[in-house]
């Protein structure tokens, strides 16, 4: 009895410490790119910033992202090279309220 109580405590621990955090972390992810949007910025798994100038979704085969890396340099990527999105400064800050002192 004791045995199977010390069992499941090691696996709730396990689900706890090593799972949990994974699953919540893919969930973001797949989160972030469904609502992924001309203008964000994205962080690749190749370690560039890069700005989503088109995204492109088939019927067939992946959704292709062109990201814009420098002016002029334009990327082809799949979804699986987006590691990190960071929406428009633009639409997360609100505008500043306007001062009565002036």
């Amino acid at each position: 009895m004791d045995v199977l109580l010390m069992l499941i405590a090691v696996l709730a621990a396990f689900y706890f410490i090593l799972m949990r955090p994974v699953i919540v972390q893919q969930k973001r992810r797949r989160s972030d790119i469904s609502q992924l949007q001309v203008g964000d910025e994205v962080l690749t798994t190749g370690g560039f910033y890069a700005t989503v100038k088109e995204i492109q979704t088939t019927d067939e085969g992946p959704m292709q992202i062109y990201l814009e890396a420098a002016p002029g340099v334009v990327l082809r990527a799949t979804p699986a090279a987006v590691e990190l999105v960071s929406r428009r400064a633009a639409e997360e800050q609100p505008a500043p309220a306007a001062s009565g002192d002036a």
